[in-house]
């Protein structure tokens, strides 16, 4: 039983129980929210909001971004980690 949630300007297919990686949120680890409900099949037609549960803040993957110019010895190097937070589903 699959649903379709957003969070942010991103949207989610998920199903009960499931984890997942959304962007940040400001809500606390162990905090349940709110996400909207965009599509759901079955017995959930009827609901507005899917509850989730804040397993926990991380930064993900780092991403390295490089400038070059060949023959004039310009080299530049710059990367971030972007700041996400993992969810479960709870209903």
């Amino acid at each position: 039983m699959a649903f379709v949630i957003q969070s942010g300007s991103k949207q989610y297919t998920v199903i009960p129980g499931q984890q997942f990686v959304v962007d940040r949120l400001t809500a606390l680890e162990g905090d349940t929210v709110d996400l909207n409900l965009i599509y759901s099949y079955g017995d959930l037609s009827g609901t507005k909001t899917a509850k989730a549960r804040i397993v926990r803040h991380q930064r993900g993957k780092k991403i390295r971004v490089v400038k070059f110019k060949s023959k004039s010895n310009y080299h530049r190097q710059y990367g971030y980690r972007h700041e996400e937070t993992v969810l479960e589903v709870v209903k």
